[in-house]
């Protein structure tokens, strides 16, 4: 079996193909599609170059960076709650990139003075991202679908304009950004946003995530759900349950 699930609220779960055979089309538009971004849109294992490259520009150590994202010098030092209050507006990649810096000299015995690492938005041009997932959301757009990007990001810097991750207008309709609306998943606070702001109702959207909790919060308002193992069985799935294909 497939670990890949489609899951509708309606229904128990079971595999993906026996829940997409049940769904009607028909009976059951489909008038938007929501995206999650990390490992849906955007892989981290495809992009470690962009890491590598902040590395060479910035002399530090090589595959220094995401240990030190992970290390317990940066945990002794972020303030309390601080992941969830930088996904939500109020602290920024900068006020980030401070402590960031200060985790990576103490781990390293290192005396870097700079470091722009969540606020490099100059190296946004280097991401590489699922192209067949942008197909899809093209396809989807052509067939009157409307497309949502909902993601947990951070404002860049004091002025506090969000991410805005490059070229996403052209393949969404909507891109709703946690900082901006100052809450983030799983609350479904930011859900109801997101169907508010394409204007639409629970059981006429697919949400796609690779999270369990995310999707789980989905389905408390009411949303179909596809959890995503890898691109390509979501993109399957995804035409099973609309009836047409995405490629």
């Amino acid at each position: 079996m497939d670990p890949h699930r489609i899951m509708s609220t309606s229904t128990a779960p079971s595999s993906a193909s026996s829940d997409a055979d049940s769904l009607n089309h028909d009976e059951n538009p489909i008038k938007a599609v929501i995206f999650d971004y990390g490992e849906v849109m955007w892989m981290q294992s495809r992009n470690v170059h962009v890491y590598r490259k902040i590395e060479e520009d910035n002399q530090l150590f090589d595959n220094s960076l995401i240990p030190t994202l992970v290390s317990k010098e940066l945990s002794a030092i972020l303030p309390k709650g601080f992941q969830e209050d930088l996904l939500t507006g109020i602290y920024t990649a900068k006020d980030f990139d401070r402590l960031f810096l200060s985790a990576y000299n103490r781990k390293f015995g290192s005396r870097v003075e700079k470091l722009k690492f969540f606020s490099a938005t100059e190296y946004d041009h280097e991401a590489v991202y699922e192209e067949a997932v942008l197909t899809a959301c093209r396809k989807l757009r052509e067939r009157g679908v409307k497309t949502i990007l909902m993601l947990d990001t951070y404002h860049v810097d004091e002025k506090r304009n969000g991410r805005r991750i490059p070229n996403m207008e052209k393949y969404f309709d909507f891109v709703i950004e946690s900082c901006k609306e100052g809450v983030k998943k799983p609350d479904p606070r930011f859900y109801q946003i997101a169907l508010d702001c394409a204007d639409v109702q629970p059981e006429e959207v697919i949400y796609v995530d690779d999270s369990k909790i995310n999707c789980e919060s989905a389905a408390v308002l009411g949303i179909r759900y596809i959890q995503v193992f890898n691109s390509m069985d979501m993109l399957e799935d995804l035409q099973e349950i609309l009836g047409f294909d995405l490629d």
